[in-house]
């Protein structure tokens, strides 16, 4: 039977509202379509009252499995599966997620489910893949990997109960994908960003995946103060050296009430003491994260913070969330000759390499975001093959409109490990340039080359290869696309920008599960999107990790993409680059050049 129940994981899977990312699973969340302005419920199937409806010891524990995802707000509709000792000691801890199996009637070729043994006694082992684990502090860290799940029953009075559970991935809550796609909700919490100091006072999202844990009426408020708390806590995540939180230690949440779209947010304890500057910076997190429409619908579109019940902050709160720049398309129009011009128009400026390029090759471009604020805004960037290695070239802007007048600067990288396959800049003014395993940034204002040091787990091995490197336009997070081992496997990553003593380094980086098959260039869309190419087609990817949507299928002999968060451009093999209006739009006629980019 099919029932609307927006249940939650697990009560220790209230953890991911905890200020902690999400790093990728399994699935996008179906929605059940609603109307108005209530948050949509998840539907989620649930199995036949207990145990007794089952006959065979591989359906109880598909029955088992299911009722699982019901474990925060019924604990007993999974604990009636197990015998009366299991049924004492079992606390579930954090969740694994594995790939999906049926609703509990039926199996699905893989994974299988196979019962052995004598009468009275069965057991049954489910083999699949684990996807993903959630972390006792609610990181959602995806794992692939092919496991052997072991259930033991026993069957008394007719009725069969599992008397020992997995030894794999042992005490975790073990949760199908199909379940957790039905019972989570991507949401965002949005922090400031505290490193490169360039960029404090601007918000930086940290997805997560919020657990639905009331009835429907309920739901709105419900996910508000779990995405609250979130706020107030420390972070475990991958970007908690590079944000934080302006809300103090020692915080509480003493209550939210939401009424015609707006969020009273009432807090107490060390809230009591902050400053009006503070309290601005508070009321900030709460407005972006409560009135975010970036996966999900927004669960507020005004907030109200009090302090102890009485209004702690009155005024209007400005957008700071950094969004893609838009900008002229530059391209490469010949084998030596760049042009920069708007929608690749006829009166485009073209502009030769340096001298000292010779008859070097172009492999990448960049053109800095036009920002009045950024060194160097509307900077063209060109690398070159250098024998075996790479230059780097920027040519001296002109005195146009948004141009400032600057010499021209070239830094020889490397002379071997490879050309530069991609160049982008930041919001900082920065220079980010990737060549085979190596990443060196060029910072403003000298654009003296430093190599950036990043972890072992990035580039693995000799044979690694950085595809892409894409800042995102707040400057503190990085998308890279890096291709590893014997079998190529590519994979798409995100790392945050840390400083430490004027050296800028890659943290720790986190896998995205897209679910293409082979991803070959990517580019951001937003500050919560990707745009993928692989050889399917285009797909946008959220950055929680579920699995990529195609949008459109890519033109024939694609290679390269780029967006300014609206338009995209492919460059193709044949030395055509086509243009769409907008994610799915139809491409447009192809004009001859190669390697586009828009700002960024």
């Amino acid at each position: 039977m099919r029932i609307r129940l927006p249940a939650a994981l697990a009560a220790t899977a209230a953890t991911v509202l905890a200020g902690c990312a999400t790093v990728p699973s399994g699935g996008v969340p179906q929605q059940v379509a609603t109307g108005g302005s209530q948050v949509q419920a998840y539907e989620e199937p649930l199995p036949p009252p207990g145990p007794s409806a089952y006959t065979q010891p591989e359906q109880v524990v598909l029955g088992f499995l299911h009722a699982s995802a019901s474990y925060a707000v019924d604990p007993w509709a999974a604990r009636q599966f197990l015998t009366p000792a299991l049924r004492a000691k079992w606390h579930p801890g954090p969740v694994t997620v594995v790939s999906s199996i049926n609703n509990g009637t039926t199996v699905r070729p893989d994974p299988r489910l196979e019962p052995t043994g004598a009468v009275g006694k069965a057991t049954v082992k489910f083999t699949g893949e684990r996807l993903a684990t959630l972390s006792p502090a609610g990181q959602y860290q995806y794992s692939p990997a092919t496991k052997s799940y072991q259930f033991t029953l026993l069957q008394a009075g007719g009725e069969w109960l599992i008397s020992e559970l997995p030894q794999a991935d042992q005490g975790s809550l073990l949760l199908t994908q199909w379940d957790f796609e039905h019972v989570y909700q991507a949401r965002n919490l949005f922090f400031f960003a505290q490193s490169p100091s360039s960029v404090n006072g601007k918000l930086i999202p940290d997805p997560v995946y919020a657990p639905l844990q009331s009835s429907d009426s309920a739901l709105n408020t419900n996910l508000a103060k779990g995405l609250v708390k979130g706020l107030l806590k420390d972070q475990h995540g991958w970007l908690r050296s590079v944000t934080k939180t302006s809300f103090p230690h020692g915080t509480t949440l003493l209550g939210v009430t939401i009424s015609d779209q707006t969020a009273v947010v009432n807090l107490g304890g060390a809230a009591v003491h902050t400053s009006k500057t503070q309290r601005q910076q508070m009321a900030q997190q709460l407005q972006a994260t409560l009135d975010s429409t970036a996966y999900s619908a927004a669960l507020a579109r005004a907030v109200v913070l009090e302090i102890n019940g009485r209004r702690a902050y009155t005024g209007t709160l400005p957008n700071l969330i950094y969004d893609v720049r838009r900008g002229q398309l530059a391209y490469r129009s010949g084998e030596y000759i760049v042009s920069n011009g708007s929608k690749l128009s006829s009166g485009s400026k073209r502009l030769a390499g340096p001298v000292q390029f010779g008859a070097a090759d172009i492999t990448a471009l960049a053109v800095a975001p036009p920002d009045p604020d950024i060194p160097r805004a509307g900077q063209l960037a060109i690398a070159a093959e250098d024998g075996g290695g790479c230059q780097v070239y920027l040519p001296p802007a002109g005195s146009g409109p948004g141009e400032s007048t600057v010499p021209d600067t070239s830094r020889l990288l490397s002379t071997s490990g490879g050309e530069c396959t991609s160049l982008s800049w930041d919001s900082n003014g920065n220079l980010w340039a990737a060549a085979g395993r190596n990443i060196w940034v060029l910072r403003a204002p000298s654009y003296q080359a430093q190599l950036v040091s990043t972890p072992s787990d990035l580039a693995p091995g000799r044979q690694t290869v950085i595809l892409a490197l894409r800042m995102a336009p707040d400057a503190v997070r990085a998308a890279l696309l890096i291709r590893t081992g014997a079998r190529a496997e590519t994979h798409l990553v995100l790392a945050a920008v840390e400083e430490t003593n004027n050296q800028l380094s890659l943290g720790t980086p986190v896998d995205v599960g897209t679910g293409l098959p082979d991803p070959k260039a990517m580019s951001w869309y937003n500050p919560y999107d990707l745009v993928v190419l692989d050889k399917s087609g285009i797909a946008e990817v959220p950055l929680t990790g579920s699995v990529g949507q195609q949008i459109e299928l890519a033109p024939s002999g694609a290679n390269s993409i780029t967006t300014d968060g609206t338009e995209l451009a492919v460059g193709t093999g044949n030395n055509e680059i086509q243009i769409s209006s907008t994610l799915g739009a139809p491409w447009s006629q192809a004009h001859a050049g190669s390697l586009p980019i828009y700002p960024g």
